[in-house]
């Protein structure tokens, strides 16, 4: 399976995160995220929903660069 922008647009909309509203406006980070997190599931075999995946990303913005933090 190839993770969708939209799949990924569906999961920020679920969330009542301040990031998960500011990304949804960035198509950028939406596939940054869809390829990661396929990568994850192909590479480490490890089940994880893609929900769990997105919010790992929210939990650790910080660390992942300046396109995802909260400024």
């Amino acid at each position: 399976m190839i993770t969708s922008i939209q799949d990924v647009n569906e999961v920020l909309s679920s969330f009542q995160h301040p990031l998960a509203q500011k990304w949804l406006g960035n198509d950028f980070i939406k596939k940054t995220i869809a390829v990661s997190y396929d990568y994850w599931l192909e590479d480490t075999n490890i089940p994880m929903t893609l929900d769990e995946f997105v919010l790992q990303y929210l939990d650790h913005a910080a660390y992942l660069g300046e396109m995802f933090d909260d400024d």
